[in-house]
């Protein structure tokens, strides 16, 4: 019995310990519990055509409203539009699996990630611009509930972290 006791009485403060180290993450422990949606047909959202299954991610807006939603919330409020494993939409003739709103909310506009099917031949200026970006590519825009590829309400801003400034998506080489 006193040998059981001693050792409850050893572990008590590792336990207090260990509890305070934390997960280990960078983030933070919690997990995101923002709240989503997952299209059950082919639907237009933010000037985008996605196909069913794409999952909708929004920033959210009320305590209630987090983890999976039974219907879209307001389009608006779209922060990640990412389409369903091994499917790609043309945006800008470029195979695209998903696009992510800026975290900075002084910052309008999108990254679009180029999903790994891309094509071997680059037709056009665009085109052989986002193979120079690798992977991704920033988007400032005007009108922030269009995210279509519409060359009048977009400014190409960068490569993911190499920022190159584009007037000009198809004439100017980056600066």
């Amino acid at each position: 019995m006193n040998h059981i006791l001693r050792l409850s009485v050893l572990s008590f403060p590792v336990l207090l310990l260990s509890g305070c180290i934390g997960c280990y993450n960078p983030t933070g422990c919690n997990r995101d519990d923002s709240p989503y949606f997952y299209t059950t047909q082919i639907i237009q959202v933010k000037g985008v055509t996605v196909p069913v299954g794409t999952k909708l991610i929004y920033k959210s807006q009320k305590l209630k409203q987090k983890d999976e939603q039974t219907s879209p919330l307001k389009e608006e409020n779209i922060t990640w539009i990412k389409l369903p494993k091994g499917t790609a939409i043309l945006w800008g003739g470029m195979p695209t699996n998903h696009l992510l709103q800026f975290a900075n909310s002084e910052m309008q506009g999108f990254t679009a990630y180029r999903a790994q099917e891309a094509p071997a031949v680059y037709s056009n200026q665009f085109l052989k611009l986002w193979k120079e970006c690798d992977s991704d590519l920033d988007i400032s825009i005007k009108n922030k509930n269009d995210w279509s590829f519409n060359p009048a309400n977009m400014k190409i801003i960068g490569c993911g972290i190499n920022y190159q400034e584009r007037a000009s998506y198809n004439t100017n080489k980056p600066r």
